[in-house]
């Protein structure tokens, strides 16, 4: 079985969030607008003895590919295909790769401080997209010190969602008390 992750990486030179005050002081309110690769991971299926074993596998495995130019190439190829095919034939040409892809992860990196809307304190942030060629979507989003993952899954090839969110917490369990268990073992 041959599985493979699309990643999608922010290509934007200013990583996280500015203060609109500090851009209107520097004179560098430009709209941006997207700018995003992405990186195929081939995710293997194992049964491995430590839990971390899989993070050190896929840490390792994406530090390689970020410092690749594959997700840098992928942007500048659409770009052409846009300009040269227009919208339609570009999506057309290149929904391919993406509907070959098992899941697709997406990070965002929110603000460090909790952020209010018209008054409302907000709880968490969830974003998430429709309509992606592969059956299951993952966005893990990080607000105020708090990780939130929103998991979207295409209907008829996941069967029972509900049982994937409970497998993923139950793995993040696992992962948290391997962690926790090396951390205790390094004060002792």
């Amino acid at each position: 079985m041959r599985c493979r992750a699309n990643v999608i990486v922010n290509l934007r030179p200013a990583l996280g969030l500015q203060a609109v005050a500090d851009m209107i002081e520097k004179n560098a309110v430009v709209i941006q607008g997207n700018c995003l690769g992405f990186v195929l991971i081939p995710l293997t299926i194992a049964q491995l003895e430590n839990p971390l074993d899989y993070v050190h596998k896929a840490k390792t495995s994406m530090d390689r590919k970020k410092h690749s130019l594959e997700s840098q190439c992928i942007f500048y190829a659409s770009q052409l295909l846009l300009k040269f095919f227009g919208f339609k034939g570009s999506t057309k040409l290149s929904q391919r790769a993406p509907s070959q892809t098992t899941p697709t992860f997406s990070n965002v990196v929110g603000p460090i401080e909790e952020v209010s809307c018209s008054g409302h304190q907000l709880a968490f942030l969830a974003p998430t997209c429709y309509g992606y060629p592969t059956g299951l979507l993952v966005h893990v989003c990080s607000y105020a010190k708090k990780l939130t993952f929103t998991i979207a899954v295409e209907e008829g090839i996941i069967p029972d969602p509900n049982q994937l969110g409970d497998d993923f917490v139950h793995s993040f369990m696992l992962i948290k008390e391997a962690a926790l268990a090396k951390l205790r073992i390094k004060v002792d």
